[in-house]
């Protein structure tokens, strides 16, 4: 099952027995230094543990979690698992034999949570960023192309161009120099190297045929197989080249380059180097995303705070929503209907009672994710007071 399915799935299940704990854990290189990772989920651990002791939890629901925290320990601790990846996603109910694992290529925030169901807000955002991206790497002889899912790449061509020489190294059957009358002068001069410069016109039109040869295989990809951003890989050259070649559909999906060889590049380093431009890509989109919030802010299309902005998701109206990294808080859902509150209701708009949630944040961004709104993850603290923790452009005011 692709990951869209199984984000589905998830979010449809629930279990009012066992409580589900869902674990999203941070793996970059900073915080693989020293192992610095179990370090934060024991803390995690830690943190829910005393969580759980103020709540009246039954026995065998606390056994359940138990095993929970034991087992993910034990899988974190296996740094076999843990390749490939800059974060990874676990829902676990021992009791319920549920265990689902997710590697994926970054985590925006730590997070441990123990709920009825699967925390997916991350996981929604995460595959929304990252998911139907492809990078093709070429050179003049040779093309690889892989298709980026948050589970890892994939590759789905390789190939040369059918026409190809077997060699770019020119051999006159002659001597050096192949010789041809001089045309026009009927004097019989003999112009030298003619066979030579013939033959790399030959290699140089072979290679422009290659590129021709790659955009076409990956247009009707894209046909088939729609994508989000496209990446191109190899030596400044030989993108410059190949570019041109480029039709003007993948030419608008072109989120960077990556300097790669085509013979040597392993999936996971093509996973870093176009993570690297992604997050450059992501960056600038979300600087002219705030430009908007702050050129809207006097003219009633944004909101902020978590009041505003939930009561705003309950009418539609985010088209953009903000949230501060590790920004979270309490609350409660209409298990029907999905409006939320920062507050208990006497009742929801279907008269019955909300749901208390760990974590309201979490599920503001599947509610966003279900309205087709954009997410996004605001890092910089001075940034992030803009919005009070959350906050949100809107597509139109009442």
């Amino acid at each position: 099952m692709d990951l869209e399915g199984r984000i589905d799935k998830l979010l449809k299940y629930h279990n009012d027995e066992y409580p589900i704990t869902s674990l999203y854990l941070k793996l970059g290189p900073h915080d693989r230094e020293n192992f610095k990772y179990e370090t934060n989920l024991k803390n995690l651990i830690k943190k829910q543990r005393v969580n759980l002791n103020k709540k009246n939890i039954s026995e065998a629901a606390l056994e359940s979690l138990e095993s929970d925290f034991n087992k993910i320990s034990n899988h974190i601790d296996n740094t076999d698992q843990l390749t490939e990846c800059r974060g990874i996603c676990i829902f676990s109910a021992s009791k319920s034999n549920f265990w689902e694992v997710f590697k994926l290529p970054l985590v925006y925030r730590n997070q441990l949570s123990v709920d009825r169901s699967p925390i997916l807000g991350q996981l929604i955002e995460i595959n929304d960023d990252y998911s139907n991206i492809v990078t093709a790497i070429i050179d003049r002889k040779k093309a690889r192309i892989f298709r980026l899912e948050p589970d890892g790449a994939h590759e789905i061509l390789d190939f040369i161009y059918p026409g190809a020489s077997r060699t770019t190294k020119f051999s006159s059957p002659e001597g050096k120099f192949k010789q041809k009358l001089s045309p026009g002068t009927g004097t019989g001069n003999l112009v030298q190297g003619y066979g030579e410069h013939g033959f790399h016109r030959t290699i140089e039109n072979e290679i422009h045929q290659h590129y021709k040869y790659i955009t076409d295989k990956l247009f009707a990809y894209y046909n088939e197989n729609k994508f989000n951003l496209l990446v191109l890989g190899g030596t400044d050259k030989n993108i410059s080249e190949f570019s041109h070649h480029l039709h003007s559909y993948l030419r608008d999906k072109l989120a960077g380059t990556i300097t790669a060889d085509v013979n040597k590049i392993k999936p996971y380093q093509l996973i870093e180097e176009t993570l690297e431009v992604l997050e450059i890509k992501k960056a600038e989109k979300q600087k002219k995303l705030l430009e908007e919030l702050e050129e809207k802010a006097t003219s009633g299309l944004t909101v902020k705070g978590i009041s505003a902005t939930l009561k705003a998701l309950a009418k539609g109206q985010v088209r953009v929503l903000f949230i501060e990294e590790g920004f979270s808080s309490p609350g409660f859902i209409c298990p029907e209907s999905g409006v939320l509150f920062t507050e208990k209701q006497d009742l929801c708009p279907e008269g019955i009672e909300p749901v208390a949630v760990v974590d309201v944040v979490d599920d503001a961004m599947e509610e966003a994710f279900r309205q087709n709104a954009e997410i996004e993850i605001l890092f910089n603290k001075e940034t992030a007071k803009k919005i009070d923790g959350i906050g949100a452009i809107l597509r139109f005011k009442l």
